[in-house]
C-alpha cells in the first residue's frame, strides 16, 4: 500500500499523533498523579487506535514513517 504524503490522511495522522505525545507529555509535566498521566496514555493509545484504521499503521511514535 503506498501512502499519499501530501494527502490529507496522511497530514490528519501526524497531527493526532503529535497532539497525542503532547497529552502524554502534559499528563506527566502537570500532573501530579497517577490518574492524570493514565488520561495521557489512554489518550496516546486512543489516537493510534484511529491512526491505525485511518492510514493502516498504530504510529504510537510521531517521528516515525508510515511504511
Amino acid at each position: 500500500m503506498t501512502i499519499d504524503k501530501k494527502g490529507f490522511r496522511y497530514r490528519l495522522s501526524n497531527v493526532l499523533s503529535w497532539s497525542a505525545l503532547g497529552g502524554v507529555a502534559v499528563g506527566i509535566i502537570i500532573g501530579n498523579g497517577f490518574g492524570e498521566f493514565m488520561t495521557g496514555v489512554w489518550l496516546w493509545l486512543s489516537v493510534g487506535v484511529i491512526n491505525y484504521l485511518m492510514m493502516g499503521s498504530l504510529r504510537l511514535l510521531p517521528w516515525r514513517d508510515i511504511e
